[in-house]
């Protein structure tokens, strides 16, 4: 099994790294191809630009987020745009009167934008999408693409919306994400670690996460909420970027979450206080329990082993565990640790 997972990992590696190649590849061969254009432009008002149809961007099976480079070009009365497809090298060659030039800022409104902001010319000829190659950084994306605005389409007022960095305080669906952000991680925090008297032993959640159905409903219950999350902010006018962030950090305290949650609602439903369960120490400072059949958690105490030094092999010992409906095993340290602190007192004295 293995050998089969060091195989699978190092296609995959392989895979990406030729993709990250093939990619890069790809982009210098766009810039060749551009620079030739710039060449022959002198004197004249020009801006690199992206390039890409409407049904590109629509497409989710692509690699890059534009079909080609090029640049756009301010000739007076006429905006020229010159480039060459990806697929086919073909020269692009487009030549519009302003007068009969409908520009609209689409933005950076979904993850189909590649993280950069986009704008549409429409003519009777068809629609052209276009973005400032600016590389794949949204905010140099955002300023380059405002930079071709005022520059070659002055007429056209842009929004303080459209132009300013989106803030999360200013959104109120954002804003309520923040605080259930918050709320969550301190939840998490300050009961695993300061309030709650009970722990749940880390062999008990590894083997739960190693089930391969409680594996598969994790990402399963991630998926269908990272992507309800996205939709919701979404639809409260976030912008692509901000909400798959939010969205994704949020799922990730969600989950880290769902063990203190646990804990909590599986004490509240238990119907008996914690109990003895008899334990074997098997060497040093592991321990198993006698008693197989009961699904309690092998455990193991590193950082007391002068503690259970003391005890010999194959002794027996009580662990207290809450054992509720949920069926988690948590070692009540209300009971457990204190022979412990004693046995570190007298030691110390």
């Amino acid at each position: 099994m293995k050998i089969i997972l060091d195989i699978v990992y190092a296609v995959t590696m392989m895979a990406f790294v030729g993709m990250l190649l093939y990619l890069a590849w790809r982009t210098r061969q766009f810039k060749k191809q551009q620079q030739k254009i710039l060449s022959q432009l002198k004197g004249q008002r020009f801006w690199r630009i992206n390039i890409a149809r409407p049904e590109y961007i629509a497409s989710w099976l692509r690699v890059a987020p534009y079909e080609a480079s090029g640049v756009l070009i301010d000739a007076g009365d006429h905006i020229k745009i010159q480039g060459f497809w990806q697929k086919s090298g073909k020269l692009v060659e487009s030549s519009f009167p302003k007068s009969d030039l409908r520009v609209q800022w689409l933005g950076n409104k979904s993850l189909r934008a590649g993280n950069l902001y986009w704008a549409q010319l429409s003519t009777e000829r068809g629609d052209l999408l276009i973005s400032a190659d600016t590389g794949m950084n949204a905010l140099r994306s955002r300023e380059g693409l405002e930079d071709i605005f005022r520059g070659a389409f002055p007429d056209i007022e842009l929004s303080e919306e459209e132009i300013a960095d989106f803030a999360l305080e200013k959104n109120p669906r954002t804003k309520l994400a923040m605080v259930v952000l918050f709320a969550l991680m301190a939840f998490a925090i300050l009961d695993t670690f300061v309030i709650s008297k009970y722990e749940l032993i880390d062999h008990q959640i590894g083997r739960i996460l190693l089930n391969p159905v409680a594996l598969v409903a994790l990402i399963a219950g991630y998926a269908v909420g990272l992507y309800a999350l996205y939709r919701y902010f979404i639809q409260g006018k976030v912008p692509s970027r901000e909400s798959w962030v939010l969205s994704g950090f949020l799922m990730v305290i969600c989950v880290l979450s769902l063990g203190p949650l646990a804990k909590r609602a599986d004490q509240f439903l238990a119907t008996t206080p914690s109990q003895d369960y008899d334990y074997r120490i098997i060497e040093g400072h592991r321990l198993a329990p006698v008693d197989s059949s009961l699904g309690l958690p092998d455990l193991r105490f590193p950082r007391s082993r002068e503690y259970w030094a003391q005890f010999a092999k194959d002794a027996e010992y009580k662990i207290p565990f809450l054992h509720g409906p949920l069926g988690l095993w948590q070692l009540d340290h209300s009971k457990f640790d204190k022979p412990i602190i004693d046995f570190y007192e007298k030691t110390k004295k």
